[in-house]
């Protein structure tokens, strides 16, 4: 019974996340943080003014040079206890906020994907958890662009 539980709450976590990351293109879908124009903007949005805390315990696998800014591949894990949602935000980019997922309770909270880069810039990952923010940051640079 527990692995099937498990396995259930794997999948239903994972139909969750590609719906949310489908809807990220949506300018409704995160209360206007995909429509900014403005890192600050997406950062308030998304922290609802909440002051991230910088751990360890949030890992961010990003390439320190991507040959081509429009497939950056990206790893986020958290091993913060209830984490409820991870977001990517790409400091330099015309929209900032790259993806974000929320998972259920007590779901592995890790996911990978690809993103597309305008330029070499800073990359912050944010995990939501216990009510806190928690981030990490890694500067990415871009030999090609891959935003227009």
């Amino acid at each position: 019974m527990s692995i099937y539980f498990s396995r259930r709450r794997f999948l239903l976590s994972v139909v969750k996340g590609i719906a949310v990351l489908r809807l990220s293109g949506s300018p409704a879908a995160f209360g206007g943080a995909a429509d900014s124009a403005s890192y600050d903007a997406a950062l308030r949005t998304i922290t609802g003014g909440r002051k991230p805390e910088e751990t360890g315990l949030l890992a961010l696998d990003v390439p320190d040079s991507a040959e081509n800014g429009a497939i950056v591949p990206v790893a986020l894990d958290s091993r913060l206890e209830r984490t409820t949602a991870l977001h990517l935000l790409v400091v330099r980019n015309p929209r900032p906020l790259a993806a974000s997922f929320e998972f259920l309770d007590g779901a592995l909270a890790s996911v990978s994907f690809r993103i597309k880069m305008n330029e070499s810039s800073p990359v912050v990952a944010l995990a939501e958890a216990g009510g806190r923010i928690y981030w990490s940051r890694k500067q990415v640079k871009v030999a090609v662009g891959g935003c227009g």
